[in-house]
């Protein structure tokens, strides 16, 4: 593979053609077959053998193993002009917005496939179009990959036209038997019951609670977290014993617990929100934002309680054991993280990695996930991320390390050079030049970067918000307006990170502190006008009081993100992070 890739780069690539395909014929491992189907389809593609390249270019797409390169293969399939339906298809549902998609898919005749019929519905229900995505949900309902979804995705569109029997038959079937939206069925049955058969919606989160209790406990506890709203005293009591009794550790528990404390603490009760917060937190929680959540307000409750050594046992507790997080910076200025190198056990390198070939590298940790990773595989995902980010392949780094830290003790997660492969200096010359031009401090542009896009500079959500900085059409426009810039800047990497930092500092000079200016980022700002009427006297209260969840958690990733930066770099500027 290396002298494929050798010859390729020094212009050989008939040589590097010949030895692609000598190398496929020989069988590689399966970790190693998309990389060699990619680089013959790049040389057939670059020697003008268009038919060859596109085969080539489907056998990629089969072998991706993720939606980036999934994308890859797809559009080079489609710029080759060797796309059918069922590949536009495929890059619509990756890729919701794609003119090329759409428009090969344009003439696709009703029960072409339950892929494309999916894609269909999926971007009428994104694009508010119920009745439509209904009539292509329907026919995508069979397909073996896509049925699950199709049918998730038709109850919500029939739950938006009001028609309930279907959302409800659909949500229920999922709930009970579904693996991919069962607990999204449950949290929309729950919704749906506030309007329809809610006696029976109680009766079939009964069901589902001893129905998958083993083969899925996460439908079971969101089913009896359910009970415990919905149904009536003597079920929500039930649901309640059995939750805290077999399903301790979950995140329903912990949620419940939270906001049983948070309601007893906005009363003044400092010892019920304590002894609330101290049954919901388990060693076991493995969600970095529930646990250091649990543990921080267990110290701002034992402070109320007179009981400093208690409180700071708690605080000891919370920044030895998650670091770098929201409330662990809360808690300590320093937010866990420790000065110094990665542990020298991990920098392992080989004269492959020294030569920068990060494919090599990549093909050694393609098979190690956050189900699967162990301390053994650090040295491999280290080497990985690290030549991603030396590739300026800054997404794969954040990626590569999230898997890591599901395998690194917090002691090692804390260093400071460890955490740089999870915080770069993304397209840092554009990143500077937007904070001197805008006076938004570099980490503050860095911390939205991050949260918005995970640095990929392309990205476009289902909404429509583009680029880095995730920007939607009318700000980019208003932006551009405001710097003289053309009405397409936002498509352009360097100007959507400057756009976006204009952005910023216009929401920062409005409401003077960050939380409310990143929640007006995230929400727009009217909501949060009507959030800071009242003084407000404590702003980690403010912060757990926002009215949305997706902008709450948001508000939280960001300022986590800007006092990570601040600390790793210490830029000019500082955070305004508080």
């Amino acid at each position: 593979m290396l002298f494929v890739l050798g010859t390729e780069r020094t212009g050989r690539k008939e040589e590097a053609y010949g030895k692609g395909l000598s190398l496929w014929e020989s069988g590689p491992p399966e970790n190693m077959r998309y990389y060699v189907a990619y680089a013959i389809a790049r040389l057939s593609r670059d020697l003008s053998m268009k038919d060859e390249s596109v085969v080539w270019f489907r056998r990629m797409y089969d072998l991706a193993s993720d939606k980036k390169h999934a994308v890859q293969a797809l559009s080079q399939i489609i710029e080759l002009g060797g796309a059918g339906p069922e590949d536009a298809a495929a890059l619509l549902i990756n890729s919701p917005t794609d003119k090329r998609a759409l428009a090969l898919l344009a003439d696709a005749k009703a029960g072409t496939s339950g892929l494309v019929e999916y894609a269909l519905g999926y971007r009428a229900y994104i694009g508010k179009k119920y009745g439509e995505a209904m009539a292509h949900f329907e026919l995508a309902s069979k397909d073996i990959a896509y049925g699950e979804a199709a049918r998730y995705y038709h109850a919500y569109s029939a739950y938006r036209e009001k028609k309930d029997d279907t959302a409800y038959k659909l949500w229920s079937d999922l709930a009970l038997t579904g693996f991919d939206y069962p607990q999204r069925s449950v949290q929309r049955l729950e919704t749906l019951a506030g309007r329809y058969k809610k006696d029976e919606i109680i009766g079939l989160f009964k069901k589902a609670a001893a129905a998958r209790e083993k083969d899925y406990p996460a439908v079971a506890s969101d089913a009896l977290a359910a009970l415990m709203r919905i149904g009536g005293p003597s079920e929500a009591a039930e649901a309640e014993r059995i939750l805290f009794a077999i399903h301790t550790s979950s995140a329903q528990a912990a949620a419940i617990r939270w906001e049983r404390g948070w309601r007893a603490w906005k009363e003044k009760r400092y010892r019920d929100a304590y002894d609330q917060w101290s049954a919901g937190y388990s060693h076991d929680i493995e969600n970095p934002e529930t646990a250091s959540r649990l543990l921080y307000w267990q110290m701002r409750a034992l402070e109320k309680l007179n009981s400093p050594i208690a409180a700071e046992r708690i605080k000891n507790q919370l920044v030895s054991r998650w670091p770098a997080e929201y409330y662990t910076f809360l808690a300590s200025p320093d937010g866990g993280i420790k000065s110094g190198d990665a542990p020298e056990k991990y920098v392992v390198s080989d004269d492959l990695s020294e030569w920068g070939f990060v494919t090599d590298a990549r093909l050694a940790s393609s098979g190690i996930t956050s189900a699967n990773v162990t301390s053994e595989d650090i040295p491999v995902l280290y080497r990985s991320a690290r030549l991603a980010l030396w590739n300026g392949d800054f997404p794969s780094a954040v990626r590569t390390f999230s898997v890591m830290r599901k395998a690194l003790p917090p002691d090692e997660l804390a260093a400071a050079e460890m955490l740089k492969i999870s915080y770069p200096q993304a397209f840092k010359a554009a990143v500077e030049a937007a904070s001197d031009r805008t006076g938004t401090p570099q980490g503050v542009i860095w911390g939205v970067m991050r949260q918005e896009s995970v640095y990929e500079p392309n990205v476009t959500s289902s909404a429509g918000a583009y680029g880095l900085m995730q920007l939607m059409p009318a700000t980019a426009k208003d932006e551009s307006k405001k710097m003289a810039m053309s009405a397409d800047a936002y498509l352009r990497p360097a100007d959507n990170i400057l756009l976006g930092a204009n952005y910023l500092a216009w929401l920062f000079a409005r409401f003077k502190q960050a939380p409310l200016a990143l929640a007006a980022y995230n929400a727009g700002g009217s909501p949060v006008s009507r959030w800071s009427k009242a003084p407000i006297t404590d702003m980690a209260e403010w912060v757990e009081d926002i009215a949305y969840r997706e902008t709450r958690g948001y508000v939280k990733a960001v300022l986590r993100n800007i006092e990570v930066y601040k600390l790793l770099y210490a830029e000019r500027g500082g955070s305004d992070g508080d």
